[in-house]
Formats: structure tokens, C-alpha cells, sequence
């Protein structure tokens, strides 16, 4: 459906509420999935996908991991700069995939200009490599 669609410009308000969903403004609690990617080409205990600057306030609701490479007893988890956002997710072996198993509620809402922060660990945690998608919703 195209925005000049007479639906849009109707007294529904199609328009209007497209453009609200996808500004993240939330009614009747229709959400718009939105995912963030990031390519850890290089691990670190210290990568900001936003150092307080969260475009806008956003809950997680999944994390997936997918490995580019072998990484001994390689791992990743998602924090908000201080408190564990997921569990740690295996990123030990290239092409297997790794999912969150557990996302704690009290610090998986990321504030508009809050942390995002991706940490690997491992034995050798620059081996630690992967696309990082991130699935959020967000809030008002």
C-alpha cells in the first residue's frame, strides 16, 4: 500500500500512525520490531554499539550471535555499560549460531542516550569475533 492510498488519508489516520510506530511511539501496544547489527571484527571486554548515545528508548528482547570465526571457549553478552543485559551466548565455533537464553528485565530497557555494550571474553578474547544482531522494541 503506497502513502497516497486513499486508506492513508482517510479519517483512519493510517498515515499518521505509520509515522508514529515508526518514530517509536507505541499505541495499543503495536510495536515495530527493530534490529541492530554490529560486526565484531576484533573482541573486546569494551565495544559501545552506543556510549550514551541510544538514539531513542528501546527494550531488548532477543540477542543472536553468529560466529565469523574460532575462538577458544569464546563468549559474548550485552550489558548497558554496568549491569549484564543477556547471559553469555558461545561464540567458540565459526557458523554456529548463539542465542540469548536470558535477558534480565530490570536492565534490558536501554534510555534515549543510554550504553549498549558488547563484551567478549574467551582465552583469547581478540579471536572473539561475530555479527551481533540485537532485537529491540521501542518506548515511549
Amino acid at each position: 500500500m503506497e502513502r497516497g492510498c486513499p486508506l492513508f488519508t482517510s479519517e483512519l489516520g493510517l498515515a499518521d500512525k505509520l509515522d508514529a510506530l515508526q518514530q517509536g511511539k507505541i499505541e495499543s501496544g503495536i510495536n515495530q520490531l527493530i534490529a541492530f547489527t554490529y560486526r565484531v571484527t576484533t573482541g573486546s571486554a569494551d565495544i559501545k554499539i552506543f556510549n550514551a548515545a541510544a538514539p531513542f528508548k528501546f527494550e531488548i528482547v532477543d540477542v543472536i550471535i553468529q560466529p565469523r570465526g574460532d575462538s577458544t571457549s569464546g563468549t559474548i553478552k550485552l550489558t548497558n555499560g554496568t549491569n549484564n543485559i543477556t547471559n553469555t551466548i558461545a561464540c567458540a565455533a565459526d557458523k554456529t549460531i548463539g542465542r540469548a537464553t536470558t535477558i534480565d528485565d530490570l536492565y534490558s530497557e536501554i534510555a534515549k542516550n543510554g550504553t549498549l555494550q558488547i563484551v567478549c571474553a574467551g582465552n583469547t578474547i581478540a579471536d572473539t569475533i561475530a555479527l551481533v544482531t540485537v532485537l529491540a522494541i521501542a518506548k515511549d
